[in-house]
């Protein structure tokens, strides 16, 4: 049989052995379906610089994370991005996220952001978004048979909007409790430009029939999906070579 022949059909062989052991080791950092973040809002604290301006801080927001570093603080926006109190008047209120804004006059808002930053080492990709939704008295009580609508959008470092998802009329009754909203994404949604996405959440009465004398409050925040670790390539390639020029020499 010709050498040459042999000496190419070993090289092959030899990429091809070389390849299958690298593969799982550059290439299959296996993703956990997970909370990326979520926060329950118990205890949290406010900072205020003017009367109408509060901001639920980061600290004491307790978030959980996977995959991303802690978001921080939440702040509430009317339509005109101008910052608004939050409830804070009891036990009730002190433990959600409650914009002062009777958001049951139609077509009236307020939105917050969550700041995701990936962490090093990291890939996360987003699948959907969870609350409780909370009717509010201007008594800050509970606020019976209420409705209010919710946009969930995710915004990439480039300030464009990337997702989005809309719930219309999400029904409140004290007697049921609060009901979870769902937001699922049409993808799942990988989180891999530089820098900071936002996930944005829109509350109100801006899609379906109006409702009077409604505040909209959210509790207990989840933002869904999978993260995995990236194996570092140093070592991986170092070893792989390794490998290489003993079976190079044992030929």
């Amino acid at each position: 049989m010709n050498p040459k022949k042999v000496k190419n059909k070993t090289n092959t062989h030899l990429t091809l052995c070389l390849t299958t052991l690298l593969a799982p080791l550059l290439f299959s950092a296996s993703a956990n379906a997970a909370i990326i973040a979520a926060t329950n809002f118990n205890g949290r604290t406010l900072t205020t610089t003017s009367v109408t301006d509060d901001t639920a801080t980061g600290a004491s927001l307790a978030w959980t994370t996977n995959g991303i570093t802690n978001p921080g603080n939440m702040v509430s926006l009317n339509s005109s991005a101008t910052g608004l109190a939050l409830f804070n008047g009891n036990a009730l209120t002190q433990n959600m996220f409650a914009p002062a804004l009777n958001t049951g006059n139609g077509d009236t808002f307020w939105t917050t952001n969550v700041s995701l930053a990936v962490s090093s080492g990291s890939t996360v990709t987003l699948t959907d978004v969870t609350f409780n939704y909370w009717g509010i008295s201007g008594g800050q009580a509970a606020n019976d048979n209420r409705r209010s609508d919710f946009t969930v959008s995710l915004i990439n470092p480039s300030a464009a909007t990337v997702a989005s998802v809309n719930i219309t009329d999400s029904h409140f009754f004290t007697i049921s409790g609060p009901p979870l909203v769902t937001a699922t994404f049409s993808s799942a949604m990988l989180l891999s430009d530089p820098g900071t996405y936002t996930l944005r959440i829109k509350g109100g009465d801006f899609l379906g029939v109006n409702e009077t004398g409604n505040h909209t409050a959210i509790d207990n925040l989840s933002i869904n999906g999978t993260f995995a670790a990236v194996p570092e390539p140093s070592a991986a390639l170092l070893g792989g070579l390794g490998l290489l020029v003993l079976l190079r020499r044992r030929r």
